[in-house]
């Protein structure tokens, strides 16, 4: 079992665009294991190969009572329908989660592990998970979905304050206290790094 630390903001790697995976050899094979055990022992929904610092496009998805760990292999977005407001995190923002608009339904392009080419419809949180891994995929994090008012919710004890409005000076200084902390798969994010991205989360995304 490989464990790869999961990269967080802001390393630049997050932003960049992975390049499409052109033969599944054996380095592939390897990467694959390792998002796997990886993404097993963050106990996440869904890892993308540049969240380990691997700019390749591949996503491994973990979703109870839905799908096994699925590996997409180039995965495309062909079409997207309705549009929901849900509640998301990110292994690569540790103890945040935000509200966010995502698709009703998208249909999905990708190659598998065994090289055959797949398309399916996914609904749900399975629609939610392929869009979220395959922003990361273009460099696109879901902090460039919060429009202005929108919240940023930290994950500490609901006795704790733990909303931050992007519009205001709010102190974030007690991030981490209080929940556990995998220094092994993280890096803690620098409170003053995540204040100035979500200040300007609204052009972020142009500006990349």
């Amino acid at each position: 079992m490989t464990v790869r630390p999961i990269l967080t903001f802001p390393n630049n790697l997050l932003r960049k665009r992975a390049i499409p995976v052109k033969n599944i050899d054996d380095e592939v094979k390897g990467l694959i294991k390792d998002m796997r055990d990886t993404l097993l022992e963050a106990s996440g929904i869904g890892l993308a190969a540049n969240q380990i610092g691997v700019l390749k496009r591949i996503v491994v998805l973990n979703i109870p009572d839905q799908v096994e760990m699925s590996v997409f292999i180039n995965p495309e977005i062909l079409h997207k329908s309705g549009r929901r407001e849900v509640s998301e995190g990110c292994l690569s923002f540790p103890g945040y989660s935000g509200i966010v608009n995502r698709s009703v339904s998208v249909t999905v392009r990708h190659i598998d592990e065994a090289g055959g080419k797949i398309k399916i419809t996914a609904e749900q949180l399975l629609s939610q998970a392929l869009e979220h891994e395959i922003d990361h995929l273009n460099g696109i994090l879901f902090i460039d979905h919060l429009k202005e008012h929108e919240m940023l919710s930290l994950s500490v004890p609901d006795y704790r304050p733990h909303s931050h409005d992007l519009n205001v000076s709010v102190d974030v200084t007690e991030e981490g206290k209080g929940s556990e902390f995998n220094e092994k798969l993280y890096t803690k994010i620098k409170v003053e790094d995540l204040k100035e991205a979500l200040s300007r989360a609204h052009i972020l995304k142009e500006a990349e």
